[in-house]
C-alpha cells in the first residue's frame, strides 16, 4: 500500500535524480533521515515515506537565489569518495540545487480533473498514480472521485467506500465539504466515491446553479492544498460539466486505439462547447495511454493524435505495463513496484509534466 511505502538510499536517489554517493552528505546535513528496518532476514536502511516527502517540501522551500555551490569535482572530491568523504554544508547544497530543476515550487494549475467520455482508457488508474506520485514529491494534495464505481478509491485503498459520504452528500445533502474528506496516506486526502453517484444527475439538475456548486464547495478548501485531483466518470454529465467549471486543467486521457481516437473530437467539441458557455479558459493535456510501440495500430493513433491535436497533446507517452496492473493489484504507486521499469518513469515523467 502506498501509505507504507519505504525506500533504500539507492530508490531515493533515482527518485531525487541524485548520484547515490551523495546520499550521506546530505544525511549528515540533517536533510534526509533513514533508519533501520527488517525487510526479510535482513536489516536494512530504509528513509520512510514521510521523510521523503520531507525532503522535496524542504526542495520547494529551498532558496535558489542564494550563491551557487562548488559541485564535488570542483572541490578535487572522486565520485566513490563522495560518500564516505564529502559532508560539507556547500555540496550538501548543490546537490539540493540540482533537484530544484525538475520540482516545481507550485503546481501551475491546481484543480485539475482526468475526463473522458469513453471508459477503458485507463483513466482512473493514471489518476490514482499521479495523486500519489505528487504526495510522494511533497505537494498536499485532495484527490476527489466522481465516477460512482468507486476505481479511484479502490486504488487508494479505500475498500468500505460505501459507508463513506461523497460528494453526492456534499452537493445535494449539504454536508459541509470538509466532513467528506478523508486522510488515506501521509499528505493524501480523498473524497472517496460510490454507487450513490449514479443517481446523482437527477437531484443535481434540480438545484440551483448546479454548475457551480461544486466549484463553490472547492472554494472553501482550495487553501488547505497543493493539488486538488479529480478522477471523473465515463460520461457528459452534469456532474463532469461542473468540474470542467471548477478545474484549472483538463487531462483528457486517450488509450492508443482506434475506437479511443474516435471519440477524441467529441470529447473535445464538449470541452470547447463548456469554455464558451461559462467563459473559461481551460488548459487541456490528451495524455496518450497504453501505447505498446510494437503494435503498427499504437503507432498510428499516437501519429494521428500529435497530428491533429498538436498543442494539447502532452509530451509525455504512458506505455502498456504490467508493472500499472500489478500496482494497482497492490493499491500502491508503480515506484513501489519497479523503481526502474518503464512504468515508474512515465509516471514520472507525466507527473512532472502536469505539475508544471
Amino acid at each position: 500500500m502506498f501509505k507504507e511505502m519505504v525506500f533504500t538510499p539507492n530508490e531515493f536517489a533515482l527518485l531525487a535524480k541524485l548520484d547515490k554517493n551523495f546520499i550521506p552528505a546530505l544525511e549528515g546535513e540533517g536533510k534526509i533521515k533513514t533508519h533501520r528496518k527488517r525487510i526479510g532476514n535482513v536489516d536494512r536502511k530504509i528513509i520512510s515515506l514521510e521523510e521523503v516527502q520531507n525532503f522535496f517540501k524542504m526542495i520547494r522551500e529551498f532558496d535558489s537565489n542564494q550563491e551557487p555551490a562548488k559541485d564535488a569535482s570542483e572541490m578535487g572530491v572522486g565520485a566513490e569518495a563522495a560518500g564516505a568523504a564529502v559532508t560539507s554544508e556547500s555540496v550538501a547544497t548543490g546537490m539540493m540545487r540540482s533537484v530544484t530543476k525538475f520540482i516545481a515550487a507550485n503546481p501551475s494549475h491546481k484543480v485539475q480533473m482526468f475526463y473522458n467520455v469513453k471508459g477503458g482508457t485507463g483513466k482512473s488508474t493514471l489518476t490514482a498514480q499521479f495523486v500519489m506520485m505528487a504526495s510522494l514529491l511533497g505537494y498536499k494534495v485532495l484527490a476527489l472521485d466522481l465516477d460512482g464505481q468507486g476505481h479511484l478509491s479502490v486504488n487508494l485503498d479505500i475498500m468500505d467506500a460505501h459507508e463513506r459520504p461523497t460528494i453526492y452528500d456534499v452537493l445535494i445533502n449539504d454536508l459541509p465539504i470538509d466532513q467528506a474528506i478523508m486522510n488515506v496516506a501521509p499528505g493524501l486526502d480523498l473524497i472517496p466515491a460510490n454507487l450513490q453517484l449514479c443517481n446523482i444527475e437527477i437531484p443535481l439538475n434540480n438545484k440551483t446553479r448546479r454548475e457551480y456548486r461544486l466549484s463553490e464547495s472547492i472554494a472553501k478548501i482550495a487553501d488547505q492544498y497543493d493539488l486538488i485531483i479529480a478522477d471523473t466518470n465515463p460520461a457528459a454529465s452534469i456532474l463532469n460539466g461542473s468540474m470542467l467549471v471548477a478545474s484549472d486543467r483538463v487531462n483528457v486521457i486517450c488509450a492508443t486505439n482506434p475506437l479511443s481516437f474516435h471519440g477524441m473530437s467529441l470529447v473535445m467539441a464538449t470541452i470547447d462547447e463548456m469554455q464558451k458557455e461559462f467563459r473559461k479558459n481551460l488548459n487541456v493535456k490528451i495524455i496518450p495511454n497504453m501505447y505498446d510501440n510494437r503494435e503498427v495500430i499504437s503507432q498510428e493513433v499516437l501519429g494521428e493524435l500529435r497530428s491533429q491535436f498538436d498543442e494539447f497533446c502532452a509530451s509525455s507517452v504512458v506505455n502498456r505495463s504490467a508493472d500499472l496492473n500489478e500496482a494497482t493489484k497492490r493499491r500502491t504507486l508503480v515506484w513501489d513496484v519497479n523503481t526502474k521499469g518503464t512504468a515508474a518513469n512515465d509516471i514520472a515523467d507525466l507527473t512532472h509534466e502536469l505539475l508544471r
